[in-house]
């Protein structure tokens, strides 16, 4: 009686041990497949995603970067490198600027906006990067160029 249990035991244990391993592959599998970019990612390289803004005639530039630098704020991108005697402003990779403004960690956009040296014009990129598993795929977030054009348009823009 107590070897017929101990074997009983131990099929149960076998059992689990199986059930538990394939329904972790399972969600591995969902979770690995469900990685996708969201819809605002354009994958290619150099300029394609770039967008300009002409400034207002007669606006200060010191003015200018500082209303840049205050609308990406507001919208989540935290300036790494400010050099405003060059006119360039670049931002951290931020994780969050996607369709649901969650974090994803296989997804991330940077903003960089470059003004021309006569500061007449700003151009704005939004470098972006999706890893679906097998390394980074370069491109750029066109929801992030068109929003931010948008606003430092109506802000600055001519």
């Amino acid at each position: 009686m107590k070897k017929r249990s101990m074997l009983f035991l131990g099929k149960l244990v076998l059992a689990l041990v199986l059930c538990m391993t394939v329904l972790g592959c399972a969600l591995f599998s969902k979770a690995t497949s469900s990685n996708k970019a969201p819809s605002s990612f354009q994958s290619g390289s150099g300029s394609s995603g770039d967008t300009s803004v002409l400034l207002r005639q007669g606006l200060n530039f010191d003015q200018a970067f500082r209303e840049v630098v205050f609308i990406l704020n507001r919208h989540g991108f935290d300036p790494e490198m400010m050099q405003p005697e060059a006119g360039y402003i670049r931002t951290r990779w931020s994780n969050t600027w996607n369709d649901n403004g969650t974090n994803l960690e296989y997804y991330r956009v940077r903003v960089v906006i470059s003004f021309s040296p006569n500061r007449t014009q700003l151009i704005i990129s939004a470098p972006a990067e999706y890893n679906k598993g097998n390394g980074w795929q370069t491109g750029w977030d066109t929801r992030a160029i068109s929003t931010l054009r948008t606003d430092i348009t109506q802000s600055i823009g001519n």
